[in-house]
């Protein structure tokens, strides 16, 4: 006979009770006052900027050390994280390393295996022993430590900040239903979703090795979160969208920090490596498709595309180890303050056309990776 749930009570009752109080309290509202522009601008602000403290600070900063922060930057993320009440950095980190260990395990605390609710908010609501472990790098840290003594109490602080704007204004119960009790839900809900929805719907373009999908639809929601299949294989880029064309507000952000000197550090998988795991899936898909065909048309299609893709593989890695040692040889001659050397311009006029002989032939292989590609899609349908 299975076990009976147990649950707490505490998460239970507020997770489902500042919802119940938002589906009651914000329809009323707006039909018997409307949302002022005021209401409306302290809800953005306050949702932006806790959202992002999860995102750039509980996520990126402290549960995968993706980059390096100034106190003041790590003090800010962690007080306003606090007001996402989703517990403190320290046992958040810890639930997330778990997750990215055992992701679609049964050690995985939210393992969308055991259903899209559960990975979304049951898990929080159940009575489960999580131990905190394999945080100790945090632990030095004494923010950190501060902010777990204390969270609560810094997120009930933070998250009155609407009330005190809307005593100022006039406009309490205001500011009370939009800025205060909104806001945690939407706090909420858009945190959970990348437990539950990116691990549900949309593509897998990096790998397929566990349940993470890029979903471009909840990027502008969670703050750029959306692109969870490449986050899962690179977990510690702090980029999440690494594409230019990704919404990503996080990495936005983090860049304008990184200007101002707060931030720096930053870890990041090279564009050679990001191209050869999209292209592993490609061929992969394809392979996969060509075992619907005859060997007649199977056999030479494999050789085809494998010649093609270790073409392409060879360029992709000449490139970058081209620019690898170029940009350590640049620091070694600026550290000896050569830049300026007659030396100095020859290596890199010397770089330089090397650079465009790899370019080109990465552009050779490119096009002989798309004939291959087009060959063996034109086989299978005349097959």
């Amino acid at each position: 006979m299975a076990e009976a749930k147990r649950w707490n009570l505490l998460n239970t009752l507020f997770l489902t009770g500042t919802l119940a109080l938002a589906v009651v309290l914000v329809p009323l509202r707006v039909i018997t006052s409307g949302i002022g522009w005021g209401e409306a601008l302290v809800f953005l602000a306050m949702t932006f900027a806790i959202g992002t403290a999860i995102s750039g600070g509980y996520h990126r900063l402290f549960s995968h050390r993706a980059y390096k922060a100034s106190w003041p930057v790590r003090f800010v993320f962690l007080c306003l994280g606090a007001a996402a009440f989703e517990n403190s950095a320290l046992k958040w980190s810890s639930d997330h390393r778990v997750h990215h260990q055992h992701v679609d395990t049964d050690q995985d605390p939210y393992a969308i295996q055991h259903g899209f609710w559960y990975a979304h908010w049951t898990w929080v609501m159940e009575q489960k022993a999580l131990p905190i472990h394999g945080v100790a790098d945090l632990e030095k840290d004494p923010l950190v430590r501060w902010q777990h003594r204390h969270h609560f109490l810094i997120g009930a602080v933070v998250s009155t900040i609407p009330l005190w704007i809307g005593l100022a204004t006039g406009n309490l119960l205001g500011h009370l239903v939009f800025g205060v009790v909104l806001r945690i839900v939407v706090t909420h809900h858009t945190t959970f979703f990348i437990n539950s929805a990116a691990h549900m719907f949309g593509s897998r373009p990096y790998t397929d090795a566990n349940t993470a999908r890029d979903n471009w639809l909840l990027a502008p929601l969670t703050y750029g979160e959306g692109y969870h299949n490449f986050h899962h294989l690179w977990q510690w880029d702090y980029r999440n969208g690494a594409l230019w064309y990704q919404w990503d507000t996080t990495k936005w952000l983090l860049n304008v920090l990184a200007w101002l000197g707060l931030v720096g550090q930053f870890r990041r998988v090279s564009d050679a490596a990001m191209t050869r795991a999209r292209l592993h899936m490609e061929e992969k898909r394809l392979r996969e498709r060509l075992l619907l065909a005859s060997p007649g048309i199977a056999t030479p299609m494999h050789a085809r595309l494998a010649a093609a893709r270790q073409r392409l593989d060879h360029a992709l890695a000449a490139l970058h180890d081209r620019h690898e040692a170029w940009s350590q040889k640049k620091a070694e001659w600026r550290a000896k303050g050569l830049a300026k050397a007659e030396a100095w311009r020859e290596a890199k006029a010397e770089w330089e056309g090397a650079m465009a002989h790899h370019r080109a032939d990465l552009k050779t292989a490119w096009r002989e990776w798309k004939a291959a590609r087009l060959e063996v899609r034109s086989a299978l349908v005349y097959a």
